[in-house]
């Protein structure tokens, strides 16, 4: 296995783990909102609701970019034609939740899709990096004899 493949491989753990702490960091803006309205009154201003949510704004474009190096690599390390694609579809579903992030923002119903679309991020990362694993273990298992005629 080549090195670039072996930084694909471990990568995939980074992604994964960090669209895990994007996740976190959409509860921590949720209750830290609830927090300021429990301590500072019944109303919080968009400077200060903004406050709450910026290390999830901001750490959404850094799994955007990841998602980009997720799919360059997968290019560079010959993974196959499906991986290249399940590594692009990534991008893609990164894509649709910044918009649905831009247009929720304007208009809820869209933006109830955006955790949503959270989900499936994390399932398509996660499945990609058990495939890229397994995978590797899978061809280089010892092949069973059949059982001998009888």
């Amino acid at each position: 296995m080549g090195a670039l493949r072996t930084i694909f491989r471990y990568w995939l753990w980074v992604l994964l783990a960090a669209v895990v702490l994007q996740i976190a960091f959409a509860g921590f803006g949720a209750f830290d909102v609830a927090d300021k309205l429990g301590s500072e009154g019944a109303s919080v201003d968009e400077e200060s609701f903004n406050d709450s949510w910026g290390l999830h704004t901001g750490f959404g474009y850094l799994i955007f970019l990841g998602a980009i190096v997720t799919f360059l690599l997968a290019l560079a390390a010959r993974v196959g034609r499906q991986r290249v694609l399940h590594s692009l579809g990534i991008v893609g579903l990164v894509v649709v939740q910044i918009l649905l992030a831009w247009f929720g923002s304007e208009w809820a119903i869209i933006g109830a899709l955006h955790p949503l679309n959270a989900f499936v991020i994390l399932g398509a990362v996660a499945a990609l990096t058990m495939r890229e694993w397994r995978g590797d273990r899978m061809t280089t298992a010892t092949p069973v004899a059949p059982p001998p005629a009888t």
